[in-house]
This record gives C-alpha cells, structure tokens and sequence, in this order.
C-alpha cells in the first residue's frame, strides 16, 4: 500500500503597525534565509524614521532560522547605534530554547 504525504508550504509574513514612536512588527510563519530581504530593507526604513522602539511580535512566527537571529542581530545593532530600543515580544518556548542555545537571551529585551 503506498501512501501520499502532503507537504504545505510554510510561508512568511510580516506587517509593521506604527503607533507614535514605537513600531512593532509582527512575524507570522517561518522566517528564513528566503524571507529576510525584504524584512531587511523594511526594518532599514525604519531606524531611518523618527520611531525610538522596535517590537518584534513574535506570537505568530514559528520557525527562526541562522538568517533570522541574524536579522534581529543587525536590528538590534544598527538600532543601539541610532539610540533605538530593540524588543522581543511573545517568544514560544522552542523559539526561546533557540535563542539560549546562541546565548542570546541576555543580548534582547524578551517577554
């Protein structure tokens, strides 16, 4: 008996919500090598603005890879250099396990 294994495609989305000076964007999905351009050049916009805060939501994003720590890693650089608060909101316990395994926990504000 043969069997069929359907595979979905786990797609990325982000949106940015901006209230005053704080903007959070919020992750859906899984973020990888493949996703991170355009959340690049969008995060890059905003440390361009006159936004103090950026929150990562991260209640709806499933899957981190390397390319996606490395994107937090620049975000949270370029915004200390721009005297910008970084934060990390909503983070699951698997996406946590991922962030000790890097030592990273104490580099973020996560909650």
């Amino acid at each position: 008996m043969l069997s069929s294994v359907v595979l979905t495609k786990v797609m990325f989305e982000f949106e940015i919500v901006q209230v005053s000076l704080s903007a959070t964007i919020h992750l859906k999905g899984s973020l990888s090598l493949k996703d991170t351009s355009q959340l690049k050049a969008e995060i890059k916009n905003l440390l361009g603005t006159e936004t103090t805060e950026i929150i990562f939501d991260f209640k709806h994003l499933s899957y981190l890879d390397s390319s996606g720590m490395s994107i937090l890693l620049h975000t949270y650089t370029w915004g200390k250099e721009k005297g910008k608060t970084v934060r990390i909101i909503n983070v699951s316990n698997e996406v946590k396990t991922i962030f000790a395994v890097a030592n990273l926990l104490q580099t973020f504000s996560i909650s």
